[in-house]
C-alpha cells in the first residue's frame, strides 16, 4: 500500500474532526492552519512548515506521525518492507541465503524518522555509508556492507528535517532527487531503491529565499503565526507551567502576556516575542520567590528583562546595543502603569530627544558646558520644545519684560538720567536671561543625566552609552536614506556572495582611478546618444556598479586644523567616520581613523564596533591655529597598517581635508607627495575628499590620489558621510 493511500484510508476511518484532534491535540492553532496542515498532508504532498520562532512549527511536525498507524515490517529490514513485498536489497540478500523474513509490527510514532538541519548535515546521514569492516569481509557490493542513512529509514513513513534553510546544497540535492522520481541509487549497488517516503521540513520565516527554486518546487507551504487570541495564549501558558503556575495570579499572568503581544506591535520591532518566550517568561516569573501582588510590576520587569529582549528581532535602522532592553522597558512600563519621566519634560517626544542628541554630539563644547558655557545651545533646544512647561516659563518673562521696564521702549523725554534707568534695566533683562539659562541648563542636565544621556566627569559632562546608542539611531536611517551603507543593493535572491564575488547593480559615471575593465559600453555608448554627440567624452562614461563581497582595512585620515571649524565640517567629518564604521559592520570590515594637523594621532583603532568609534570620535577635538600636515597623516595611516596583518583584507586610506599642505616643512607639498608615495609601495590605494572652498589645493589632493591609485572628489561639507560610504564602495569594487 502507497503511503498516500494509507493516509488517504486514516482520513476516511476516522474522519477529519478526529483526525485533527489526534494531529493537533492540545496545540493552540488557527483553523485555517489545521485545515491547511491537515489538507497537504492528506493529499500525500511534501510539506514546509514555516513561520517565525516560538510558532510550534517543530511541535506541530513531531504530531503529523497521527496520520499514520501501525504497520508490519520485516523484522531488522533498515526500509521497513512489507513482508509479503520484501524487495530491497537488504531482504533480497538475507533471501538468497536461505533464511526466513519474520514480521513485526512498526508502531505509528516510530515511523517518523528526525534529521536536525545542520550545516555539518552530510549526504551519508541520509543515503548512508559503507561500513569498512563489513566491506572487507564481504565485499564492496553486499548489502550487508552498507550502513543505510535516516532517508532509507524513513522508507513508508515520514522523515521530519527540523531547520531545512540550515541544510547544506549537496544534501538538498539528494532530498530533491528522492523526492522527484521516488528512487535513489546507494553506494556500489548500482539497482535503484524505490522509496515511499513523505518529507516535512520546518523553517523560518525567509527560509524559501535561501532554497533552490527546483527544490521548493516539490513542497507545499503553510505558515503558522503566533497565536493571537490571549484567551489561547493563557491555555497554552497554564498548561506548560503545571504545577509551578499558583505562584503566578490571573492578573499577574495576564500582564505578563500582555507584554509578550506589546512587542509584537512596536513600531522598531521587525519581529516580536513568539509562544516559546511567552512560555519561558510565565515560568521565569513562577520561579521568582517574593511574588506578591505588592511587588508584582517589579518582578514582571525582572522577568521580561531575561526572557524577552534577545528574542526581538529589530529594525535594520535601529538594531542597536541595548535597543532590545531599552524597547522591554518601555512596554513594561505601558504595561504596569509605571511612569518614569518628570511631568515637566514628558511632553518631550522620542524624537525631540534624538535631536538634542545629535546636537549635543555637533557641539563639542558641551563637555564643558559650566567654563565654556552651553547655555545658548540648551536655550534653543527649549525654544524647539514650545510645549515644555520650560519653555512656557521662558516666554512668560520674557513677555512680561515690556510691561515691568516700559522706558526701556520709550523713545519720548531722553534725557541722561533716563538713558543710565534703561542701561540699567537692560542690564536686569541680562541678568534675567542668564538666570533662565541657568535654569535651563541645570534642567536640561537634570533630565538628561536622569534619562542616562549624559553622564558627569570631572571636567564636565558627555554622551553615555545610551547617548551614543542613541545617537546612531539617529544617523543610521539618514546614512542608509542617502548611500545605503555602501552596500549598493541587496540580493533578492539571498544568495551569499563569497569573497571578491560581485555583481552589476547599477551605473555611474567614471571617475579618475576607476577600472576600465568596469567601463560599461553599451551604456557609454547610450550616454552619448541621448547627448546628441559625435564622438564619446569623458562626461558620457559609465562604469558598472558591482556589489563586492571583499574585506578591507580602511583607514580615514582626517584634517582637524582651524580651519575645518567653518560651516561645521568638522562635525561633519565626524559623521562620515561614524557612517563608516555603521555600513563596515554588514561587510565585517575594520575602521580606523587618524587625525592631523602639526602632528598625527591614532584616534580609533582598526575595529569593527560602531560604538567604540563613535565613543572616540565625539571626543576628537580641533586643533585652533595648527598647520595642515597632510604628509604626516599619510605616514600615520601607513604605520598604523603596517603594525596589523592585512590577511586577505584591501588595505585603504581615505583622506578628508579642507586646505592646503601648510606643514612646517620647506616643501610640505613634496612632503605630502612623498608620504603618499610611500604608502602606495606598500600596496595600500589612496583616495582623497577635498573639501570645497578657497583654501583648497585640489591640484595636490588630485595628485595624491594619483599616486595613490584612488579617486578624488570635490564637494561641499554635507556631502562628506554620502561621499566617503560611496569611495568605500567604489574602493571594494576596484580591489582597493
Amino acid at each position: 500500500m502507497l503511503l498516500r493511500q494509507e493516509i488517504i484510508r486514516t482520513l476516511y476511518r476516522l474522519g477529519p474532526e478526529a483526525l485533527g484532534q489526534a494531529v493537533f491535540r492540545d496545540l493552540e492553532l488557527e483553523d485555517s492552519e489545521k485545515r491547511e496542515l491537515l489538507s497537504s498532508v492528506c493529499s500525500g504532498h511534501h510539506l514546509f512548515i514555516l513561520g517565525p520562532p516560538g510558532s510550534g512549527k517543530t511541535s506541530v511536525a513531531s504530531n503529523l506521525w497521527a496520520v499514520l498507524g501501525d504497520i508490519e515490517v520485516v523484522e531488522g529490514c533498515p526500509m521497513n518492507c512489507a513482508p509479503a513485498e520484501a524487495s530491497c536489497p537488504w531482504c533480497t540478500d538475507r533471501k538468497a541465503h536461505g533464511e526466513t523474513l519474520r514480521s513485526t509490527t512498526l508502531h505509528a510514532a516510530q515511523r517518523m524518522v528526525k534529521v536536525q538541519g545542520s550545516g555539518g548535515l552530510m549526504v551519508e546521514d541520509l543515503i548512508g555509508d559503507l561500513d569498512p569492516e563489513a566491506a572487507l569481509r564481504k565485499g564492496i557490493y553486499s548489502p550487508e556492507a552498507f550502513l543505510p542513512g535516516k532517508l532509507l529509514k524513513a522508507n513508508r513513513g515520514i522523515l521530519l528535517i527540523d531547520f531545512v534553510d540550515r541544510v547544506p546544497e549537496r544534501v538538498l540535492n539528494v532530498i530533491m532527487y528522492a523526492v522527484q522520481g521516488g528512487t535513489i541509487t546507494i553506494g556500489a549497488l548500482e539497482q535503484n531503491i524505490e522509496l515511499d517516503t513523505l518529507v516535512i521540513a520546518t523553517g523560518g520565516e525567509d527560509t524559501l529565499r535561501g532554497l533552490p527554486l527546483d527544490f521548493i518546487d516539490n513542497f507545499d507551504v503553510v505558515r503558522l503565526g503566533y497565536v493571537e487570541d490571549e484567551a489561547k495564549q493563557a491555555r497554552i501558558v497554564r498548561s506548560r507551567l503545571g504545577r509551578k503556575s499558583p505562584n503566578v495570579g490571573d492578573k499577574a499572568l495576564d500582564k505578563a502576556i500582555t507584554i509578550v503581544n506589546e512587542t509584537r506591535h512596536h513600531a522598531e520591532v521587525a519581529r516580536g516575542v513568539g509562544t516559546r518566550g511567552m512560555i519561558r517568561n510565565a515560568e521565569y516569573l513562577a520561579n521568582l520567590p517574593d511574588l506578591k501582588p505588592e511587588n508584582e510590576d517589579a518582578l514582571l520587569m525582572a522577568a521580561a528583562s531575561v526572557s524577552l529582549p534577545h528574542r526581538l528581532k529589530l529594525a535594520a535602522e535601529v538594531d542597536l546595543p541595548g535597543k532590545r532592553e531599552q524597547i522591554i522597558e518601555e512596554i513594561v512600563d505601558k504595561v504596569t502603569g509605571a511612569v518614569r519621566v518628570s511631568e515637566e519634560l514628558a511632553t518631550l517626544t522620542k524624537e525631540d530627544v534624538l535631536a538634542l542628541v545629535e546636537e549635543i554630539a555637533r557641539e563639542d563644547k558641551l563637555r564643558k558646558p559650566l567654563k565654556y558655557g552651553a547655555f545658548d545651545l540648551l536655550l534653543r533646544r527649549i525654544k524647539r520644545f514650545p510645549d515644555t512647561r520650560l519653555a512656557q516659563l521662558y516666554r512668560d518673562i520674557a513677555a512680561r519684560l515690556p510691561e515691568l521696564y516700559p522706558e526701556r521702549y520709550s523713545t519720548d523725554n531722553l534725557d541722561e538720567a533716563l538713558l543710565q534707568e534703561v542701561e540699567d534695566l537692560r542690564k536686569e533683562k541680562e541678568r534675567i536671561h542668564e538666570m533662565l539659562e541657568r535654569k535651563a541648563l541645570a534642567k536640561m542636565l537634570e533630565f538628561l543625566e536622569k534619562e542616562d544621556i549624559l553622564e558627569r566627569t570631572s571636567t564636565g559632562w558627555m554622551l553615555s552609552q545610551r547617548g551614543i546608542n542613541m545617537l546612531l539611531e539617529k544617523l543610521t536611517p539618514r546614512l542608509d536614506e542617502g548611500s545605503n551603507l555602501y552596500g549598493y543593493g541587496k540580493h533578492a535572491s539571498g544568495k551569499k556572495l563569497s569573497l571578491g564575488e560581485g555583481r552589476i547593480v547599477g551605473t555611474r559615471h567614471y571617475r579618475f582611478g576607476d577600472k576600465y575593465r568596469d567601463i560599461s559600453f553599451r551604456d557609454t555608448i547610450r550616454e552619448a546618444i541621448r547627448h546628441r554627440r559625435q564622438h564619446i567624452t569623458r562626461e558620457d562614461i559609465l562604469v558598472n556598479i558591482k556589489d563586492i563581497r571583499t574585506r578591507m582595512d580602511i583607514v580615514l585620515v582626517i584634517d582637524v586644523s582651524g580651519t575645518m571649524l567653518q560651516l561645521e565640517k568638522f562635525w561633519f567629518a565626524k559623521e562620515s567616520a561614524i557612517a563608516l564604521t555603521l555600513a563596515a559592520t554588514s561587510y565585517k570590515d575594520r575602521v580606523a581613523v587618524v587625525s592631523f594637523s602639526n602632528l598625527a594621532d591614532v584616534v580609533v583603532n582598526l575595529t569593527t564596533s560602531p560604538h567604540k568609534a563613535t565613543r572616540k570620535l565625539i571626543d576628537l577635538e580641533l586643533h585652533e591655529n595648527a598647520f595642515t600636515n597632510i604628509g604626516y597623516g599619510l605616514s600615520k595611516a601607513c604605520e598604523l597598517l603596517e603594525h596589523h596583518p592585512k590577511g586577505r583584507a584591501k588595505q585603504h586610506v581615505i583622506l578628508i581635508s579642507d586646505g592646503d599642505a601648510t606643514a612646517p616643512h620647506p616643501s610640505p607639498q613634496k612632503y605630502a607627495l612623498r608620504q603618499a608615495a610611500n604608502v602606495a609601495r606598500r600596496g595600500i590605494t589612496i583616495s582623497c575628499i577635498c573639501i570645497n572652498q578657497k583654501s583648497a589645493d585640489p591640484e595636490l589632493m588630485r595628485r595624491i590620489a594619483k599616486t595613490g591609485k584612488g579617486r578624488i572628489y570635490l564637494i561641499g561639507a554635507e556631502e562628506l558621510s554620502t561621499t566617503v560610504l560611496e569611495e568605500a564602495a567604489a574602493a571594494r569594487l576596484s580591489g582597493g
